[in-house]
């Protein structure tokens, strides 16, 4: 299976990547009184629900960047030795990345490389909190209900099931008045790089492009590979065919018409060389 999907390497060089993140998205919903409140005359007698999320999402990630959930990492595994090689040959202009994105360092914790974070390491994030007063000027009011919506992206052999469970557990324990609320999943998926259909690919794409592809073990997205990988038992590979700054998922999401082109060039050539494959 080929999924041509997303950008290409931040370099504008080809890549082929072999496996994707999981991803679990929740909610945790706390509730305090059956109204908003005013500051002044409940403050410090009636329960803030934003406290309660701040509090219980404080337990689950410290400041040295560790998910602190049990049992959160038990399934995560080193690289293999093809894998190391491929993460350590990726070219990464780490400056120009973040100076890019405005920022001056990379999420904590520290010692982790680039390319590593994105294809080995699990992570956990909030995406927005929500509750309360955020309008313009000052209200003092103590809110009655606040949601954080979270997301959780997942490496190799972690799964959905097994992550969601390990939150449920922690959430019963550390705050067990919050609501916890599935929105939805993905498990991961790898295919491993000695894989027999990994060097058509790579020569159909080498002769499309010009040049060879870059070879990654994971992107750090997700993608519903599992499918193929997990419960059909084949092989699967992401050919990204867009430009670098396509913006996916953001306004002017676009591809320039040079990749659109290469990309058919690039299908053709791959199926070409895999079609040259002698299988036993």
């Amino acid at each position: 299976m080929i999924t041509a999907d997303g950008p290409v390497h931040a370099s504008g060089r080809s890549c082929v990547e072999f496996g994707v993140r999981g991803v679990v998205s929740f909610e945790l919903r706390a509730r305090g009184a059956s109204h908003d409140l005013h500051s002044g005359n409940f403050g410090g007698v009636a329960p803030n629900p934003i406290w309660t999320l701040v509090h219980l999402l404080a337990t689950m990630k410290n400041e040295r960047g560790e998910i602190t959930i049990d049992g959160f990492y038990d399934r995560v595994q080193p690289p293999g030795a093809l894998e190391r090689a491929a993460l350590d040959a990726l070219p990464i202009d780490l400056p120009a990345i973040l100076g890019g994105l405005g920022l001056a360092r990379m999420d904590a914790p520290e010692g982790r490389g680039f390319a590593d974070r994105l294809a080995l390491w699990p992570t956990l994030t909030i995406n927005g909190l929500n509750g309360g007063y955020a309008g313009p000027g000052s209200k003092t009011v103590l809110p009655h209900v606040a949601v954080a919506k979270c997301d959780i992206r997942m490496v190799t052999d972690q799964t959905a099931e097994e992550i969601f469970a390990k939150v449920r557990d922690h959430v019963a324990r550390h705050a067990p008045e919050v609501e916890l609320v599935w929105q939805g999943g993905m498990d991961p998926s790898k295919t491993p790089m000695d894989s027999p259909f990994a060097a058509p690919i790579v020569a159909g794409v080498t002769q499309a492009q010009g040049e060879p592809p870059l070879l990654v073990p994971a992107m750090g997205g997700s993608l519903p590979e599992y499918v193929w990988t997990k419960t059909l038992g084949v092989h699967s590979f992401v050919v990204p065919y867009a430009n670098a700054d396509e913006a996916n998922h953001a306004p002017n999401e676009n591809l320039e018409v040079e990749r659109f082109i290469g990309g058919i060039k690039t299908g053709a050539a791959i199926l070409a060389h895999l079609g040259m494959i002698e299988m036993r």
